[in-house]
């Protein structure tokens, strides 16, 4: 590709793994799990590594946390 050609950003969002590259790739650049999941006490944590959500495999790890409500991001019609 030239300097000046811009390739095209591909995002599929679905159900159950986001994908994303550019056009004209073999294959997606990142995939992960469509899941975003959010403390259920917010500020209960500060100062210990909490964060105010978790997107993909990071939110997935902790999924048996009974801490964590989990929201699973479905596709739009």
């Amino acid at each position: 590709m030239c300097d000046d050609e811009v390739a095209a950003l591909v995002v599929d969002n679905g159900s159950g793994m986001c994908k994303a590259g550019f056009a004209g790739d073999d294959a997606p650049r990142a995939v992960f799990p469509s899941i975003v999941g959010r403390p259920r006490h917010q500020g209960v944590m500060v100062g210990m590594g909490q964060k105010d959500s978790y997107v993909g495999d990071e939110a997935q790890s902790k999924r048996g946390n009974r801490e964590m409500i989990i929201w699973w991001k479905l596709e739009c019609f």
